[in-house]
């Protein structure tokens, strides 16, 4: 056997000795762990926790998978019911102004709704509202201060349009007038002498105070002036409204306060007097709102804005008056107003009708009052002419005057 030979067989050897005692140690460490590790049934704990299974998908989540699948017909569905809620809405509107507005009436056909209009008697705002309520089935019963107003409501020649004499001066006389009032309410009524007797229902206060006054500075505005304005629009609104609340709170009536609300709104230089007004009989409202409240009565005020009237325009036309160009809202959608305001259940608080009501109000309620005298030319020299949007008294329906300012 040579060198080479016996050199290769030793190493073979080591190495044989070598795996040996590798596989005894591995087969030590084996029967170690063996013996350390628990049974199966402790060796479950030691196991992970199954994964947890997903919840089921929500509705919204099946919608939203159902709409990414079908893309083309939900944009087919989303078309069909924008188009058909437009229609609808157009076509309710139109349903809505061509339905006949009527009071209810007993089955023998006699009127049983009163309603009580207190403003200035021929004022045109106020005569086309009173002759509107009676159209529409009232008995509309118009506040008169003297005999030449109750000559002006009986010249209308209407049944159920009748004046009722209120003496403001004399509060014992005033009494016994609403004790007429009243018991007119209380007694029964029969429409012809064979049909079952009724009983009238007060079911509105409707107060059209005249708040107007001409345009002057405060200096050149007497203390007559100032007493004439708030004794007969201020203390007289009041005082017709005293008079009234028991009857109001008896029949659960709606007191409705309308008055313009144009000029007061911005307070422009020389408004003082109109402005004032507006603001005692804006304070009395919320006042009185406040209280009849928990008598379950509904006080609305009506912000009145521009209205056109055609027997007025017709008439300013015919005497060569100027007649603004500016398209100011019917006459018509004020009637309206009040009468849904009169039926309805419940009632709004604030009622803004007529063109410039509500955006003029915004105005003169956030913008700063040095912006708007800004506007309205409160800066100008003496002599200088403005344009106020106001109600004219001789037109009743709001136009663009010239006012002088002077100052």
């Amino acid at each position: 056997m040579t060198d080479a030979q016996h050199l290769f067989d030793l190493a073979r050897k080591q190495f044989n000795d070598i795996a040996d005692d590798v596989e005894r140690h591995f087969e030590l460490v084996a029967g170690q762990l063996r013996e350390w590790i628990p049974t199966d049934k402790g060796f479950s704990a030691f196991q992970p926790p199954a994964p947890k299974r997903l919840p089921p998908p929500t509705t919204l989540q099946l919608a939203q998978r159902w709409i990414s699948h079908h893309r083309a017909l939900t944009a087919a569905a989303v078309a069909f019911l924008i188009t058909g809620s437009v229609g609808g809405y157009i076509y309710v509107r139109s349903r809505q102004n061509r339905r006949r507005r009527r009071a209810r009436k007993y089955p023998s056909g006699a009127r049983t709704e009163v309603v009580v209009v207190a403003g200035a008697v021929a004022d045109p705002v106020t005569s086309a509202l009173y002759l509107d309520l009676e159209r529409r089935g009232f008995v509309v019963y118009v506040v008169a201060s003297n005999g030449e107003d109750e000559r002006y409501i009986r010249s209308q020649s209407r049944a159920d349009l009748l004046p009722l004499h209120l003496d403001l001066v004399d509060p014992f006389t005033a009494q016994q007038q609403m004790g007429r009032f009243t018991s007119l309410l209380a007694r029964e009524h029969r429409a012809f002498d064979t049909a079952e007797p009724h009983t009238l229902k007060f079911v509105g206060l409707v107060l059209v105070p005249d708040t107007r006054a001409p345009a002057a500075r405060i200096e050149d505005v007497s203390s007559e002036e100032w007493s004439d304005g708030l004794n007969a629009k201020v203390l007289g609104t009041i005082a017709t409204t005293q008079m009234f609340l028991p009857s109001v709170v008896e029949h659960k009536a709606k007191i409705l306060m309308l008055a313009p609300s144009v000029t007061p709104s911005l307070r422009p230089a020389g408004h003082a007097v109109e402005s004032t007004v507006y603001g005692a009989l804006d304070g009395f409202v919320s006042s009185l709102a406040a209280e009849m409240r928990e008598e379950g009565v509904v006080v609305s005020q009506f912000k009145l804005g521009n209205f056109e009237i055609q027997a007025v325009s017709a008439k300013q036309r015919r005497e060569g008056q100027v007649v603004s160009r500016i398209k100011a809202t019917p006459v018509r959608r004020l009637q309206d107003a009040v009468f849904n305001a009169l039926v309805q259940k419940g009632g709004r608080r604030t009622w803004h009708v007529g063109r410039g009501s509500l955006a003029y109000d915004v105005v003169g309620s956030w913008v700063p009052a040095g912006v708007v005298g800004w506007m309205m030319g409160g800066g100008a020299r003496k002599g200088r002419v403005v344009e106020v949007e106001e109600l004219a008294s001789s037109a009743g329906s709001l136009t663009w005057e010239k006012v002088e300012q002077d100052g």
